[in-house]
């Protein structure tokens, strides 16, 4: 998975690495689930500028 921030400041996560496009970043596999947008006051540190972040999704049980 992968976060990456649009030029307008949207922020996503996508299933799999993302296209840079003009102005946002598209996802291989077209608008059919493959990314989620979150809020885009969350992970300051990514920005249009820099290439989307690798992460990963961790269950935390018991909370």
């Amino acid at each position: 998975m992968y976060l990456a921030r649009d030029k307008n400041n949207d922020l996503y996560l996508f299933e799999a690495l993302p296209i840079r496009g003009s102005e946002c970043w598209w996802a291989e596999k077209g608008v059919d689930g493959t990314y989620l947008r979150l809020n885009p006051v969350l992970y300051p540190e990514v920005t249009w500028d820099k290439e989307p972040l690798p992460v990963r999704l961790m269950v935390m049980e018991g909370e």
